[in-house]
């Protein structure tokens, strides 16, 4: 049974040369209470570039991966073809102006302007999971998002 939702912007994601930050709308700012102690957030976002009728239908996609096979479901992907456009990423804090709503974070894979849908806070209790299985053509990837920065992803993409 396929149902439609109803989502709301809760602000954006600024990414261009300056940083990358998450600003929130002023009426959720005080969703903030209690986020000081977390180092790391978890944002779900709106790949609103890929918004065309015609891109929510693309179930495969040529793999974007070298070793890979030369076709991949988009579920297997971090593609931005998606039935929804939904984007997760896990960024780390590196300082959070929570009067004003604004936290700027290392990185996000996010377009500039792309609308923000939520925040949570990363709980490894939760979100890390210590020994994760993963497919052959991607088992010599990092392991954490600390050692990912300096793996040289280029050998890895067929773009």
């Amino acid at each position: 049974m396929e149902q439609t939702f109803t989502v709301q912007t809760i602000g954006t994601i600024e990414n261009d040369e300056k940083g990358a930050y998450i600003q929130l709308l002023p009426k959720f700012i005080e969703g903030l209470e209690g986020l000081e102690g977390f180092s790391h957030l978890k944002v779900i976002y709106w790949l609103d570039g890929m918004d065309l009728p015609e891109m929510r239908d693309i179930l495969q996609v040529a793999s974007p991966y070298k070793k890979a096979p030369d076709v991949l479901g988009i579920f297997a992907t971090r593609a931005p073809v998606r039935p929804n456009l939904l984007a997760l990423s896990t960024v780390r804090i590196i300082e959070a102006d929570l009067k004003n709503g604004r936290i700027h974070v290392d990185a996000i894979d996010a377009e500039h302007g792309s609308p923000l849908l939520d925040i949570k806070p990363y709980t490894p209790s939760e979100d890390r999971v210590e020994n994760p299985e993963v497919p052959y053509w991607s088992e010599h990837w990092p392991k954490n998002v600390e050692t990912s920065a300096a793996f040289n992803w280029s050998k890895e993409f067929n773009f």
